[in-house]
C-alpha cells in the first residue's frame, strides 16, 4: 500500500487561508487513514496535530527562506519523499521532479492567478502559471475546495471535471456563539475594541477589496449609530497600504486594524459583532463566512465567485465592485431586526453543512477510489 507524504510547507506560524486548511484537513487525515503517512514541514513551523505514526520531517529551512524552501518543494521533495507515494500537495506548490512511481494530488484552493495576474509579482504570477501546465500533464487527478474552484479548473486549465473531486473546507471545531458577558469583556479590553461593531477578518491583500470596503463603511458611518465602529483583524497584506486607504476617509476614528487574533480569541470575536463583513473580489472557498456563521454573526458577503455556494442563503449578498451596493447592504442588514435574526439563524444551520472531519472522511474515501494501490 503507497504510503502519503503531504506538503505542508505553507504552514506557518499564524496561519490563514491555506496554512489553517492543511493543518485542520491533513491533521484528521493522518487520524483516520490507514496508510502511513508523512508529513514535510518548514524548519519554523509549528506542532502538526498529526497521528502518533505520522513521520514528521523538518526541512533544514524556515519559511522565511522562500528560495531555499522552494528549491526543496521542487528539485529535492519528490525524488526523495515520492518514491511509492501518494504526494498531497496545494495548488502549484509542487515538485517538477517526482518518481514515476508517484501519485500526485495536487488540492487547488483557486485560480486567482489567471482571473487577477495585476495583484501578485509579475514572476511570482508566471512561475505558478508554467508550474499548472506541468500539474496538468502530470497530476494523477486533482482535488478543489468548492464546484466554484473545480468549475474555474475545468474552465481556465481545460482539465477534464471527472479528473477533479471536491473535498470542501469548513470551520474549526472550536467555534460556537459566545454570550458570557465576562469573557466578551475580556476580548474587548485585550484588544480595545468599541462596544459596537462591524468586522472583517483575512489578509490585507487586493483581492479582499478593504479600500472599497472602508469607502462603503464611510459613506454609510453618518446614518449607523456614532458609537458603531469597523474591525478589521488579520495580518498585513501585500499591495495594501492602510495609511493610502484611510486618506480620503472622514470617519477614520471608526475605523480599527488590530491585526492578528489568537484563534481562542475568535470565536468571542466574531459572536460580539454586529454583522461580519466580507465583500471580497474572488474566493476558492472563503472559510471566515463559515467562521462568522457558526458564531451566529449575521454576514454580508459578495455575489461572486464561490460565496454564494458556501454562504448559502444565509447573507446579504452585494456587488463588490460598487460601494453603493456595500453601503446599502450594510445599512439593510444593521436596520432590519428580523433579517439579522433571520440571518443568524440560517447562518448557523448553513454552517452545519461543512465540517473537517468530514471533510478529511471523504478525501480518505477519494484516494481509496482513486488510487488501487
Amino acid at each position: 500500500m503507497k504510503s502519503v507524504t503531504v506538503n505542508a510547507l505553507q504552514f506557518k506560524k499564524n496561519s490563514s487561508g491555506i496554512g489553517v486548511m492543511i493543518r485542520e484537513l491533513f491533521s484528521r487525515y493522518t487520524l483516520i487513514t490507514s496508510r502511513h503517512c508523512r508529513v514535510i514541514l518548514p524548519k519554523d513551523g509549528p506542532d502538526f496535530p498529526a497521528s502518533p505514526d505520522t513521520e514528521i520531517v523538518r526541512i533544514p529551512w524556515t519559511y522565511g527562506q522562500g528560495i531555499r524552501r522552494i528549491l526543496f518543494q521542487t528539485l529535492t521533495m519528490g525524488r526523495r519523499y515520492g518514491k511509492d507515494a501518494i504526494l498531497l500537495t496545494t495548488d502549484s506548490k509542487a515538485p517538477l521532479l517526482v518518481d514515476r512511481s508517484c501519485t500526485l494530488v495536487p488540492l487547488v484552493t483557486d485560480l486567482a492567478v489567471f482571473r487577477m495576474p495585476q495583484v501578485y509579482k509579475a514572476s511570482r504570477a508566471l512561475w505558478w502559471k508554467l508550474q499548472y501546465r506541468y500539474l496538468c500533464r502530470r497530476a494523477d487527478f486533482f482535488l478543489a475546495i468548492s464546484e466554484f474552484t473545480k468549475s474555474e479548473m475545468t474552465q481556465l486549465l481545460g482539465i477534464p471535471p471527472e479528473r477533479i473531486r471536491v473535498v470542501p473546507c469548513a470551520g474549526p471545531d472550536s467555534l460556537a456563539p459566545v454570550e458570557d458577558p465576562e469573557q466578551l469583556r475580556r476580548l474587548r479590553e485585550k484588544y480595545g475594541l468599541p462596544e459596537k461593531y462591524l468586522l472583517f477578518v483575512g489578509n490585507a491583500n487586493p483581492r479582499k477589496n478593504l479600500a472599497r470596503m472602508i469607502r462603503a463603511f464611510d459613506s454609510a458611518a453618518d446614518r449607523l449609530a456614532a458609537d458603531c465602529r469597523l474591525v478589521i483583524a488579520g495580518e498585513q497584506g501585500w499591495k495594501f497600504s492602510e495609511e493610502d486607504a484611510l486618506r480620503e476617509i472622514r470617519h477614520r476614528e471608526r475605523i480599527h486594524f488590530i491585526g492578528f487574533v489568537e484563534d481562542g480569541d475568535m470565536p468571542a470575536l466574531y459572536s460580539a459583532a454586529e454583522l461580519f463583513l466580507f465583500p471580497t473580489l474572488y474566493e476558492g472557498f472563503g472559510i471566515p463566512v463559515i467562521e462568522a456563521q457558526m458564531c451566529g454573526t449575521p454576514v454580508l458577503t459578495s455575489n461572486c465567485s464561490s460565496l454564494p455556494e458556501v454562504a448559502g442563503d444565509a447573507a446579504v449578498y452585494v456587488d463588490p465592485y460598487s460601494e453603493e451596493s456595500i453601503t446599502d447592504g450594510l445599512l439593510r442588514a444593521l436596520g432590519d431586526p428580523r433579517l439579522a435574526a433571520d440571518l443568524r439563524r440560517k447562518g448557523l444551520e448553513n454552517a452545519r453543512r461543512f465540517s473537517w472531519q468530514k471533510s478529511a472522511e471523504l478525501l480518505e474515501k477519494i484516494i481509496s477510489e482513486e488510487v488501487k494501490q
